[in-house]
């Protein structure tokens, strides 16, 4: 954990004045984060996990120094006494950032799901030309990445309590792959992706952006990755009174909610027919990907909690089947 000795150690390597206050932040899966209040200002202060090498992190800095120079919205580095982006203490990477003032999303304000649409249109335009890409990786929701974690679920359960899930998951993730072979997703527009599109990473100012954040998952994938993320993260309707509670999202999408921000998107950067027809695709493997993973992760559970989160991926496919338009710009209809 990120403590405030810790802090005020990486800090003595900044000119940004005595520390007042430090409050670890509650959010932040890949780094620690930290808000700082010194004599000069407010800052964040990231602690990179030790995995995290320093290739990763200079990708990182050259992106936040080419959306600045672009007047992107984003946060901005404060170099180290040294002129460095970055100190190393104790073995560990720290770097410090503007802190950025404003309001958390608020899925009831509309111009806030239009806005987060819009804000990543932007970004991506913003990335067309970045040149400093790093080495490709796995797609990250390619159906056929299904497969494999269905096929360990398959070789665990020797019992065959979850036989009958697991074959209806085979089954549409074969035909999930037939929509969109590795082929077709090969082809998608890519770019360097955001990576981490939730609503803890885009600050608000009334009905406005602020800034998009926390660029610590970027890389490069079908852009309508970050699209499908946004989607589900942004978008999600009401709990269904009948819904399954221990799988991993908390409904379905809301129809209104969906347009608002695909147009937003779509408004700015427009999509091509081939990234129309995969997005359903992608936002379903999305929901069948997260509820396999989280009973892979569950291995001590009972099968009867297995069998309840499995079926709540099955129904939000199946739900997303009996709404064919849902995600459906006007352009590509």
């Amino acid at each position: 954990m990120l403590t405030p000795g810790d802090v005020k150690r990486a800090l003595q390597h900044y000119d940004l004045g005595t520390v007042r206050s430090v409050h670890p932040a509650s959010h932040g899966v890949v780094n620690e984060t930290a808000f700082v209040e010194t004599s000069s200002g407010r800052y964040v202060v990231r602690r990179n996990q030790r995995a995290t090498g320093w290739g990763k992190i200079e990708l990182r800095h050259q992106l936040l120094n080419w959306l600045r120079a672009r007047a992107f919205p984003s946060p901005r580095l404060i170099p180290a006494r040294n002129g460095d982006n970055a100190v190393e203490v104790d073995g560990r990477v720290f770097e410090v950032f503007t802190f950025i003032d404003g309001d958390e999303f608020n899925i009831d304000r509309p111009a806030h799901i239009s806005g987060t649409g819009s804000i990543l249109a932007r970004y991506h335009r913003t990335v067309e030309d970045f040149p400093y890409l790093p080495p490709p990786e796995a797609p990250r929701y390619n159906p056929g990445s299904l497969l494999g974690l269905i096929e360990r679920l398959m070789q665990r359960d020797i019992m065959g309590e979850l036989a009958e899930p697991l074959n209806w998951y085979d089954r549409r993730a074969a035909y999930l792959r037939s929509v969109l072979p590795t082929e077709a997703y090969a082809a998608l527009p890519h770019v360097l992706i955001h990576g981490d599109m939730h609503r803890d990473n885009v600050i608000f100012r009334g009905d406005s952006v602020a800034a998009l954040i926390d660029f610590d998952q970027v890389t490069v994938d079908a852009r309508i990755v970050d699209l499908a993320d946004a989607l589900v993260d942004f978008t999600v309707g009401a709990t269904p009174p009948d819904w399954f509670p221990w799988g991993v999202y908390a409904g379905p999408l809301d129809p209104r909610r969906a347009a608002l921000l695909l147009e937003g998107y779509h408004t700015i950067v427009p999509l091509t027919d081939a990234e129309c027809k995969a997005l359903p695709v992608l936002v379903e493997v999305i929901w069948l990907q997260g509820n396999l993973r989280r009973v892979l992760g569950t291995s001590d559970a009972e099968p009867d909690y297995h069998l309840e989160v499995l079926h709540q991926g099955r129904r939000l496919s199946l739900w997303l089947q009996e709404h064919p338009d849902l995600l459906v710009v006007e352009e590509c209809a």
